[in-house]
């Protein structure tokens, strides 16, 4: 009966992957606002800021990926 209440689990493997893999997307994740910062972009917050509330979507991601690859304008 108590190996009933354990057969939920979806993996065996380690915690560590699992924690690997979520910080690797959460890196990918905000890839357009890295480059912004890099870049010295002069828009960096607004580019943050849709990457945060819009990067989910896909196209949100690839819109602020652009604007952070666009001319980064002068200080």
């Amino acid at each position: 009966m108590m190996n009933y209440f354990y057969s939920w689990h979806w993996s065996n493997s380690s915690p560590f992957v699992s924690f690997l893999l979520m910080v690797l997307l959460w890196v990918a994740y905000f890839i357009p606002s890295g480059v912004a910062f890099l870049r010295a972009h002069h828009s960096k917050v607004a580019i943050l800021t849709l990457n945060i509330l819009l990067g989910w979507s896909g196209i949100g991601w690839i819109v602020a990926l652009v604007w952070a690859l666009a001319y980064p304008g002068h200080d």
